[in-house]
């Protein structure tokens, strides 16, 4: 593994010796991942923000939302956002193939009967996945597949050679507790993180390329968490790009040599400030 990771450095190194070196993080490239179990009120809420300040975004949602909201869901795509099929009861790892092929099918038909267009992209549980995924994915024309990041902070994008999918590892950081988890909201609330603690977190990024993620139930509505991304936002340090535009260079390696994280030490969260006790968005006052 560690091997595999050192690799992956050394060939995403930019060239031209060690004056480029020194200025390699000039600016930060970033895909912006929305995650919705049905929070239709903070759905809203980010992705009129991203409206405001002309920003791509993928949003990832699931069954019921292409069902209960399908006029919205369609409305999004039709603005250009990016739809992804979700599938939040539990993680992909280690499922047999018809179960993944099931699923994954299932949602990929509702998605597309919402929006009218292909579902291109889709994520389990944790961002979990397994060969078997891949070749779900690859047999039903799923084009991309959210990953566990695996190589910390920085977002890596992968080509298996054997199947016809693209791999976007996600961000991944770590907390005082509870070890590491997705650049994200919720992954760091469940790990102990306050908004003033995810927010000095955000400002830190020192990696050229990353995947940061809000969940429309916790960012979406809470004043302090919506704040923290506002600010950060504004510093304008990243350049959001479509999913395209990200994931337009991979890194090509047979899937063996693909590096993936497993690891969740926070299923049962363990928050600092609980949700009842963060105060809400005064959206009546906006």
């Amino acid at each position: 593994m560690k091997e595999t990771l050192f690799f992956i450095y050394l060939l995403n190194q930019p060239k031209g010796g060690k004056e480029m070196q020194k200025s390699k993080v000039a600016h930060i490239e970033g895909l912006f991942l929305i995650i919705d179990h049905g929070n239709v009120k903070g759905l809203r809420h980010w992705t009129d923000e991203f409206e405001r300040r002309g920003m791509p975004a993928v949003i990832q949602t699931n069954d019921y939302m292409v069902t209960e909201q399908n006029g919205m869901i369609k409305d999004l795509c039709i603005k250009g956002f990016e739809i992804c099929g979700s599938y939040n009861e539990q993680p992909f790892w280690d499922k047999p193939y018809s179960f993944q092929h099931e699923v994954m099918g299932r949602i990929k038909d509702k998605v597309e009967a919402c929006t009218g267009k292909p579902m291109r992209i889709f994520g389990s549980k944790y961002s979990a996945y397994d060969e078997v995924t891949l070749r779900a994915a690859d047999a039903l024309g799923v084009g991309y597949v959210f990953a566990r990041g695996a190589a910390g902070a920085r977002a890596v994008v992968f080509k298996p050679e054997e199947y016809n999918v693209t791999l976007v590892l996600v961000s991944n950081v770590p907390s005082k507790q509870l070890g590491t988890g997705s650049f994200c909201d919720q992954s760091l609330w469940s790990r102990g993180v306050a908004p003033d603690g995810f927010k000095e977190i955000l400002f830190k990024v020192k990696e050229d390329r990353i995947v940061l993620v809000a969940q429309t139930h916790l960012s979406g509505i809470k004043l302090h968490w919506w704040n923290a991304y506002q600010d950060f936002l504004d510093a304008n340090i990243v350049t959001w790009k479509s999913l395209d535009e990200f994931a337009s260079n991979p890194l090509v390696l047979p899937n063996a040599q693909i590096p993936m994280n497993t690891e969740v030490q926070y299923q049962t969260p363990q928050p600092k400030i609980p949700l009842e006790e963060e105060p809400d968005y005064p959206f009546d006052e906006k």
